[in-house]
């Protein structure tokens, strides 16, 4: 079982990572949420995971897993099915034949039942390692090359099934078809596994082409008989509750979908196109986890900052970055560090992506009247000490937001701008006063999403002059430093990563408070974007394009996914 809170206690005590007034306040609210003591200091950046880990393995004398050291293989994780190994938490990554041991990375190293357990399945001794969460779900992935082909088979087995039910007079009863429902399920499946976050079934003019979109970036997956198309879409309305005999227009549902043991939530979004209804699926965690701002990706002067933000009582904090940069991720994350008894929260989103105990969610609904300017009015009337706003799109939302903010409440929301300091040129565009702005905005947060290295296949390498030269034009363009390190990492290409040395993403970010000196330059003449990420520089914001060049340098990243991502 995992340590105690005493023994936590006294390990950060004695750390002087916090006291114990502050370690009890902690407690106490562990107590409420059910959130472990652990996730909520991570949480709210009194410690990280790394941290943690020394402490712990100096004080069990377990060593730590290093995921990037450990050049995994997937027959020797498979010596563990797949099933039990999510299930526990553990990872085989390594055994030793003259002993007979097993090198287990493990989220709980003091789990005696899980050791137990090992020592009886692998016939052998177990050697605890220490992991953290984010290390063991990569070791998880390792399992998808199997997992790929088997799927890969299955597809192609449903498909000419459903073509001869067709064939067998079977289109008079589609919504009724086994081989259709059976292919249906096995592409989620597919998708989950492959942790894509989105699954499009696009006809064209002679075939309904399936793609999923994996790390942010489209895979076509299989292209399939174009008569399956209308069983495809059929059932995809039906499970979303959708009108089956509407084929002109839009339609948008969700529905809840079990894929081994995880539920899924899934957005539908139904398309007429010129070759038929195109389906568009987003798969959304049915129960989402407490996230971290750690976890985000966020270093530890923004978590500081940003968590300074958005505890003031009142005021703007606004989440900038383009369609699919996590902006909605990085929300439900700071909602989840306000999340407390003694505060009001609603909001106002498009459409709701998850549910959050103890918010009051509603979903903008252009048909009943209810969108983000028309939801905000309704819901001040409810007397909310925390507001989120989907997004600030236009002026009656801007002048309604910013208005609430400078009434007594915290009002959360995002903006489409390239930059941080960019979300204050954004609302004067939106006739938005410069004394309001000043008065109301306690921070800008941007950010966008970068693939991870995979850590399977991960190698070091000196960056080429070409590459330096680059990485210069592209600071002189932005007006920043230029720093390129000395030596740099990239993915070799492996099976786990499907050869693209790329696997998972995490973000970079640039915060940008409303300090004194920003609200002077904002109410001065003569404004501009260039003054204010003159005073950015002054206030050390580190921009996305540092922070991912730091995220480099580390081997998180690569410098060339970072200028794919920052070069716009």
């Amino acid at each position: 079982m995992p340590l105690p809170n005493e023994t936590i206690k006294e390990l950060l005590l004695k750390s002087k990572t916090l006291n114990e007034e502050e370690f009890n306040a902690v407690e106490r609210e562990s107590q409420r949420t059910g959130v472990p003591v652990i996730r909520l200091l991570i949480a709210n950046g009194r410690l990280t995971q790394g941290y943690l880990n020394e402490l712990i393995s100096g004080f069990l004398n377990i060593p730590i897993f290093d995921f990037k050291a450990s050049q995994l293989k997937p027959e020797t994780i498979e010596a563990l099915p797949e099933s039990i190994a999510r299930r526990r938490q553990i990872i085989v990554f390594g055994k030793n034949q003259e002993k007979n041991s097993f090198k287990v990375a493990m989220a709980d190293a003091t789990d005696i039942e899980n050791i137990n357990f090992l020592k009886e399945y692998l016939k052998g001794e177990i050697e605890p390692y220490i992991a953290s969460l984010s290390d063991l779900k990569m070791g998880f992935r390792l399992y998808k090359k199997k997992s790929s082909k088997e799927f890969e088979t299955m597809i192609s087995e449903r498909v000419r099934e459903v073509g001869a039910s067709l064939k067998q007079g079977g289109g008079a009863n589609i919504l009724e078809s086994v081989p259709l429902v059976q292919l249906f399920d096995t592409i989620i499946d597919y998708a989950a596994i492959l942790d894509a976050s989105d699954i499009y079934f696009q006809p064209e003019e002679d075939v309904l082409k399936i793609r999923f979109r994996v790390d942010g970036l489209l895979k076509d997956i299989i292209s399939i008989d174009k008569s399956i198309n209308d069983g495809v879409v059929a059932r995809a309305k039906t499970l979303s509750g959708l009108r089956i005999d509407e084929h002109l227009k839009p339609q948008d549902g969700r529905f809840r979908f079990r894929s081994s043991d995880i539920d899924l939530d899934i957005r539908t979004a139904i398309m007429p196109t010129f070759f038929g209804e195109k389906i568009s699926l987003r798969i959304l965690g049915a129960n989402q986890s407490f996230i971290s701002f750690e976890e985000l990706g966020m270093n530890q002067n923004i978590i500081e900052n940003l968590i300074k933000a958005v505890k003031r009582p009142y005021g703007m904090v606004l989440s900038s970055g383009p369609t699919g940069s996590g902006k909605t991720t990085t929300i439900y994350g700071i909602l989840n560090v306000l999340n407390k008894p003694e505060v009001h929260i609603t909001t106002i989103e498009d459409p709701v992506e998850y549910i959050v105990q103890n918010v009051s969610q509603t979903q903008v609904n252009q048909q009943a009247g209810i969108d983000f300017a028309s939801g905000l009015r309704a819901l001040l009337r409810h007397s909310p000490d925390i507001i989120f706003i989907g997004e600030i799109r236009d002026t009656d939302t801007a002048g309604i937001s910013v208005n609430a903010a400078l009434t007594g409440h915290l009002l959360i929301s995002t903006i489409h701008t390239n930059d941080a300091p960019g979300a204050v040129m954004r609302l004067l565009n939106l006739n938005v006063p410069p004394f309001l702005i000043g008065s109301t905005v306690n921070a800008v947060l941007a950010q966008r999403l970068v693939r991870k290295i995979c850590v399977n296949c991960i190698e070091s390498y000196s960056p080429p002059p070409a590459l330096k030269k680059q990485i210069e034009t592209e600071a002189a363009r932005k007006n920043e430093k230029a720093r390129m390190p000395s030596i740099l990492y990239r993915g070799k290409g492996c099976s786990t990563c499907g050869n693209t040395g790329y696997e998972g993403r995490i973000g970079i970010f640039e915060l940008f408070t409303i300090d004194e000196n920003v609200k002077s330059i904002i109410n001065s003449q003569g404004l501009n974007s260039e003054m204010l990420k003159k005073a950015a520089k002054e206030q050390n914001m580190t921009s996305m394009f540092e922070d991912g060049i730091n995220k480099a340098e580390v081997g998180v990243t690569t410098i060339e996914e970072v200028m794919r991502v920052i070069s716009e």
